[in-house]
């Protein structure tokens, strides 16, 4: 059973007669969005498909929690402007557009993932915290959790080391204030009604002191541990994801779960944490450091289906890494595969529902494989008619499907790994060839005269050729395979100039051999 299943299943069985379960997420838009963020709403997007496929309503909803404070300057924010330190405690969704294109800070980089997420062909019902909050919605909620105020202080100081302290208990409030001149957090509660419906605030930054009408007053947000069981119930939440951090003895979910019994009075939805993604050679991401790859940066060179095909793989707690080294043609491999065995009804119940949840389009066709494409297309400048006729030497299709593929071929090489850019030698390698040895010039002699007088080249005949004229039977396999490298080092420095190129059995069928003969003769 696929872990969305077992999820699905636990759903119901908590609450087997509900009409329609919600499945929730939600994402700071702190900086751009990155790709370890969207393990959060693929992770409900997976179970409200498991339970749409045991019969039941289900629900994608997904907030946007831009009514939180600005902590830190993105390093990326930091290179485009300068004094972005001045919006520091201002909601995300008040601060002005760095980029000049949207109407805020938040608004562009919720934009951003929203493009990404339809291109994945996700559509959630979007909660918009800061229209949420300052439309009053929650003001009943609001005023509510302050009246109860001093039993929320007790609860989340079970949770702290520390003893409570019996001033601050009277003291506290569970909010965080914006002040409405400069609309900063800075601000201290010198107090509050026993009712909850006024309190008095004074701004440490400008000054401004205000009593205000809680069911008035549109600047008020809960604090988040008291904020997220006060959405699960305003909008029945069954299921919501977070990081494995949330559900730690003491973490968010935990804390949460007991304001929403004792408070709220409902029970909380069921939770799964979800491991970190990590960008290979640079650790964690984090959108408030701009240390990041963001889903639009993924699916350039990563399908849709693709993406969804990893996220729908791995259980949420696995982690997994995003990197852009030769990995990628491994994964295009072994998607390609399963996709045929899914196509043949050759998998497993598990990764039968691994495809069947991730592919956008079911009856797309089987397309030329990744790595393919990446050893011949750098050599015409990814031009796609080249591309086909290249391809059709050797018996492979090429067609308008394939094109998107091309196109994240050139962005994976261009970007990421301009080293395989690979150009052949404007004219002979002469300085180079005068180094080396007699056997070594004699089996160069052997292949040119083999690929000159070959009217048909197959990249099997090739590659035979290749090692008939390399391998030793005297030698052991190991011995071999080090010959075999020395002598492909031979013939990529002949063609290129460059201890490593194409896979070469194929560029020499494929490639118009009056564009490389005389580099070899």
């Amino acid at each position: 059973m696929h872990w969305a299943e077992k999820i699905a299943e636990e759903i119901i069985n908590k609450n087997p007669n509900k009409e329609e379960y919600v499945c929730s997420s939600g994402i700071s838009p702190s900086g751009s969005v990155h790709i370890g963020n969207f393990r959060d709403i693929a992770t409900s997007f997976y179970v409200v498909k498991a339970l749409q496929k045991m019969g039941k309503k289900a629900r994608l909803l997904f907030s946007w929690d831009e009514f939180d404070r600005l902590r830190k300057v993105p390093s990326n924010i930091a290179k485009i402007t300068d004094n972005f330190e001045q919006y520091l405690g201002m909601p995300y969704s008040m601060i002005p557009d760095p980029h000049g294109v949207c109407n805020s800070y938040a608004e562009y980089n919720e934009k951003e993932f929203e493009k990404s997420l339809t291109e994945l062909d996700i559509h959630p019902d979007f909660r918009y915290q800061t229209k949420e909050y300052r439309s009053l919605r929650y003001a009943d909620k609001v005023v509510y959790s302050l009246k109860r105020r001093k039993e929320i202080y007790d609860i989340l100081m079970s949770y702290k080391t520390q003893d409570s302290d019996e001033g601050e208990r009277e003291s506290y409030a569970p909010v965080n204030v914006y002040c409405d001149n400069c609309f900063k957090d800075t601000t201290e509660v010198l107090s509050v009604s026993d009712d909850g419906e006024e309190l008095s605030y004074k701004c440490k930054c400008c000054g401004n002191t205000k009593t205000v009408k809680v069911r008035e007053y549109n600047l008020i947000k809960l604090v988040w541990k008291v904020d997220w069981p006060m959405r699960w119930s305003e909008e029945g939440v069954d299921f919501e994801p977070g990081g494995i951090d949330h559900a730690a003895a003491s973490g968010s979910y935990v804390v949460a779960c007991d304001v929403a019994k004792k408070i709220f009075g409902i029970e909380p939805p069921l939770f799964q944490g979800y491991g970190w993604l990590s960008i290979a050679g640079l650790g964690d991401m984090h959108s408030s450091t701009g240390m990041n790859i963001t889903p639009a940066g993924v699916l350039e060179v990563y399908e849709p289906d693709m993406v969804r095909w990893l996220f729908a793989k791995y259980e949420p707690k696995a982690a997994f890494s995003f990197n852009f080294d030769d990995t990628i043609i491994r994964h295009y491999s072994e998607f390609d595969k399963g996709l045929e065995a899914y196509r043949n009804n050759q998998l497993d119940e598990y990764n039968e529902v691994v495809y069947e949840f991730s592919l956008i389009n079911k009856e797309q066709r089987a397309k030329v494989p990744f790595g393919v494409l990446a050893s011949v297309a750098p050599i015409v400048d990814f031009n796609a008619e080249a591309v086909r006729k290249i391809l059709a030497k050797i018996g492979v299709e090429f067609t308008k499907d394939d094109e998107s593929r091309l196109l994240r071929v050139k962005n994976w090489i261009t970007k990421h790994q301009p080293s395989k850019l690979y150009k052949l030698l404007p004219e002979k390698n002469v300085a180079y060839i005068e180094t080396l040895s007699d056997d070594e010039k004699q089996v160069l002699n052997k292949l040119y005269v083999y690929l000159r007088d070959s009217e048909k080249l197959t990249e099997k005949d090739v590659m035979e050729f290749l090692y008939s004229i390399i391998n030793d039977p005297n030698l052991t396999k190991k011995e071999n395979q080090l010959k075999q490298q020395k002598y492909f080092k031979v013939f990529y420095n002949v063609l290129f100039g460059t201890d490593m190129g194409p896979r070469l059995y194929l560029f020499l069928s494929a490639i118009d051999k009056e564009q490389y003969l005389h580099l070899l003769g």
